[in-house]
């Protein structure tokens, strides 16, 4: 069964467009080789991530991301075993996002700042899984986009 782990952290420096192609070059890569997928959204310098495989392999990636000098305040917002992956078509997917699209994907007033968007989301379990929803729902969008199906 697989095991799903979403977290949020601060940057520790504001991330340019090169430095999250890097990020997301390198993660495909590793994913891949250690059997993860998931997705990432960068948004007002933090991260909000969904990493999903063998509870060994996100485990031992969630180890390496907490000791990582690009995050700060490594905070997971759930945690769990899963029936099936929702990511699996994706080693690493990038979402670009603003906070009022996080908030609102959290089934939360899109005024909502981005830090209490992530403090509902580790308090309330099913705003974390919609969030992830919505993350879902977009790489789908763009997927039926590019391949003019919808």
């Amino acid at each position: 069964m697989p095991y799903q782990v979403i977290y949020s952290s601060a940057s520790s420096t504001p991330m340019q467009r090169e430095d999250l192609e890097d990020i997301l070059e390198r993660a495909q890569a590793s994913n891949a080789a250690s059997g993860i997928t998931g997705a990432l959204v960068y948004v007002d310098e933090c991260f909000l991530q969904v990493l999903e495989g063998s509870a060994e392999a996100v485990q031992t990636l969630m180890a390496k991301i907490s000791t990582d000098l690009r995050h700060e305040t490594v905070t997971v917002l759930q945690a769990q075993a899963v029936p099936a992956r929702c990511f699996a078509d994706w080693q690493m997917a990038y979402v670009s996002a603003t906070a009022a699209q996080v908030a609102e994907w959290a089934g939360l007033n899109v005024r909502t700042d981005l830090p209490d968007t992530l403090d509902s989301m580790r308090v309330d379990r099913e705003r974390a899984l919609q969030a992830m929803d919505g993350i879902l729902a977009v790489l789908m969008q763009q997927r039926a986009s590019r391949t003019g199906a919808g």
